[in-house]
């Protein structure tokens, strides 16, 4: 045991589901998500342009959520963050479930705290739901730095019947992925580390390990335990507050339930499970259960006020989302942009890198409009220096026309020593003649 006290680990709820109890104002508020569903796809309608559901967006207490689709009698959406998902369905329709369905994301519980994101969705639904949250399924977990790639299926013993389904994901020396049991209750034992490596939630996971005392070049493992409204039920577990009550027992006797035991203890032959409860538990399980608790997690939290502004993790893919959002954002409201007015804006952002202190009284330029004798009026600029020069009348290269783009091309290539600006110019020239099928493409 001496060995283990300085493996680190962190405890927590990686995934929440949720019912929000509807109050008599809820019809107002599902009749204005699908008014505001219907506007937009009206817009798309009438100029007979393809829309996806990602393209329908609406908001609620100045929440903007993105449409996901109808599943299990719901409209899904999910907020711009992907810090939750939340379903809506008709009251007059199955009777039998609540109107609101909740699903916390991982994004949302290691960004903002799980108590804090349950705070900002009720603020959200303000007016329309109770104080009630009956609990759907919940995901307790431990985050440890060790490696259970050892781990074989005939090493664990089995309470119940139920609980014996063993499944193993891995190759013949290695386990990535073992679960024990199924639903309404089963154990998830995986490789952490190989799973980020193929997810989006990279480097927010990595930050959050840190943060924890983690080493993230070593291997890292989730000990989880997937429980189901029927499974917390007989617990007398119905709401979210009493699941935050009582997730240090249930864990712990999850973990007397589905037991790791050290095979050595076992005499030859003996693989039934009523035999191998004579084996002793491993330490590191024993360890694990021994040391869970879930009390530091519960208080993350953030304000209100802050989550609004919640720092994500910024990447192309966030940009290029968030660009086509806006894209599709002035299109609905009928504003229209061309490709010149893109290229002004990428203008007006490259001047403003230009400008480092904030405070100076001037620019390097005065802005000056001159009227000819013919009425006229041309756009000059009046330099420091005292030159008055013509600003530059960017042009994309796709508003250009096949003759005067060639001749761009050649400009581009005639000069002596391409800098890698130039370079730069002349594969977006390039790409817009294949495009035209003027130029063959280059393939390397």
């Amino acid at each position: 045991m001496k060995n283990l006290r300085n493996i680190n680990m962190t405890f927590g709820i990686d995934s929440l589901y949720y019912f929000c109890i509807s109050n008599d104002e809820y019809d107002n508020l599902y009749l204005d998500i699908i008014d505001q569903m219907d506007r937009i796809k009206g817009k798309f309608e009438i100029e007979e342009i393809a829309y996806t559901p990602n393209d329908i967006n609406i908001t609620i207490s100045e929440t903007t959520l993105v449409h996901l689709g109808f599943s299990e009698g719901y409209l899904w959406l999910k907020d711009i963050n992907n810090f939750f998902k939340i379903g809506f369905k008709d009251e007059n329709k199955n009777r039998g479930l609540h109107n609101i369905r909740v699903q916390l994301l991982g994004e949302g519980i290691y960004t903002i705290g799980i108590k804090s994101l349950i705070n900002y969705i009720d603020k959200m639904l303000k007016g329309n739901i109770e104080t009630d949250r009956p609990l759907t399924r919940a995901d307790i977990n431990c985050f440890i730095e060790y490696d259970f790639s050892f781990v074989a299926k005939n090493m664990f013993v089995t309470k119940k019947r139920a609980y014996s389904v063993i499944t193993e994901i891995g190759n013949a020396d290695k386990i990535e992925t073992l679960y024990v049991g199924k639903n309404p209750f089963k154990l998830r034992l995986y490789n952490k580390t190989n799973e980020l490596k193929k997810s989006k939630k990279q480097e927010l996971m990595r930050e959050f390990f840190l943060n924890n005392g983690f080493n993230i070049n070593n291997t890292i493992f989730n000990v989880e335990f997937e429980m189901h409204r029927s499974h917390l039920k007989a617990y007398n577990i119905l709401t979210v507050e009493e699941l935050f009550k009582n997730a240090n027992n249930l864990f712990k006797q999850s973990m007397d339930d589905i037991r790791l035991i050290d095979i050595k203890d076992l005499k030859q032959g003996d693989t039934k499970n009523k035999n191998k409860n004579r084996a002793s538990t491993l330490p590191i399980w024993k360890h694990i259960k021994e040391n869970f608790d879930i009390k530091e997690f519960l208080q993350v939290k953030t304000p209100l006020k802050r989550i609004k502004r919640a720092v994500s993790i910024y990447d192309y893919n966030h940009f290029k989302d968030e660009f086509i959002l806006l894209l599709r954002k002035a299109y609905i409201n009928s504003i229209s942009i061309s490709r010149q007015e893109l290229d002004n804006c990428m203008s007006e952002f490259v001047d403003s890198l230009e400008v480092k202190n904030k405070n100076r009284a001037n620019k390097y330029f005065i802005d000056v409009e001159i009227t000819n004798k013919d009425k006229t009026k041309e756009k000059f600029r009046w330099l420091k220096s005292g030159e008055l020069i013509k600003p530059i009348n960017v042009i994309s290269v796709s508003d250009m026309s096949d003759h005067d783009l060639k001749a761009y091309l050649n400009d581009i290539t005639s000069l002596y020593g391409m800098s890698e600006d130039d370079n730069y110019k002349y594969e977006i020239a390039y790409n817009e003649l294949v495009k035209r099928g003027l130029k063959e493409p280059i393939v390397f």
